[in-house]
């Protein structure tokens, strides 16, 4: 890529093994940026930062303690890419307590926990970019995703306060909220109806008015606009990447 938006600069990217992570990771460094590739999969990290030149740890987001480890360790972080997450798909009494706490664990406090230990080195610094990951049904609702649904609708607010706490400190907080992605939370069933390709394609029928699945790297590319300096103006914004979903 002709292009060289990050260069000279460092992003830590959670989640960043596979899916969206991964993809943004690839995009941000073919833009010139060093990475630093953090997943609980420690070892597909690793292979992903060596294909790319960066850095990888093993790190679950639910502690803050490694969390806040890691970030401290790093030389320099200009930007945050918060991609961590897991799902659940059920009602609210067929969803567990345990399950309920694992999708908020990850979800929502992961990406406080990941902004709580990069927001004191953006403010020394004076400035620094965030982008959290939402989806559309943390806009607008979704049947049998309700946990899921709830984590990703605090993902957004959190991203706006984090905006207008740190906007006068030069920190931007962004948020993109795709649709449906065609990354292993799909593939592998995890969304009910995904291991049925009629069914999928319903679902890409009912919600997406350009008639697709999204690829990771489309959402890549706007996670990059909005950590780089061609969003210099923009921060407290909700980005859909949804095909239209949100339209509706």
């Amino acid at each position: 890529m002709d292009i060289e938006r990050f260069k000279g600069k460092v992003a830590l990217i959670t989640g960043g093994a596979s899916g969206i992570g991964a993809a943004t990771a690839r995009r941000i460094a073919d833009e010139g940026g060093t990475v630093v590739i953090c997943d609980r999969y420690g070892s597909a990290a690793a292979e992903l930062a060596d294909e790319l030149g960066g850095t990888a740890f093993q790190l679950d987001v639910t502690d803050l303690e490694r969390t806040v480890e890691v970030v401290s360790g790093l030389e320099r972080v200009d930007v945050l890419v918060s991609a961590a997450g897991v799902d659940v798909c059920d009602t609210v009494p067929n969803t567990t307590p345990d399950e309920w706490r694992t999708i908020l664990d990850v979800d929502l406090t992961g990406v406080y926990n990941s902004c709580r230990a990069v927001l004191p080195r953006f403010v020394v610094q004076g400035g620094g970019a965030i982008v959290t990951i939402s989806s559309a049904i943390g806009t607008v609702g979704e049947r049998n995703r309700s946990a899921y649904c709830a984590a990703k609708a605090g993902v957004e607010n959190l991203t706006r306060a984090m905006a207008l706490d740190h906007g006068p400190d030069g920190v931007r907080a962004n948020c993109v909220a795709p649709g449906l992605i065609d990354t292993p939370l799909i593939r592998n069933g995890k969304v009910s109806g995904a291991d049925d390709p009629g069914a999928m394609q319903a679902m890409v029928d009912r919600h997406h008015a350009l008639g697709r699945i999204g690829q990771p790297s489309e959402v890549a590319a706007a996670i990059a606009f909005l950590a780089s300096d061609d969003a210099s103006f923009i921060t407290g914004a909700i980005l859909p990447v949804d095909a239209g979903w949100t339209a509706q």
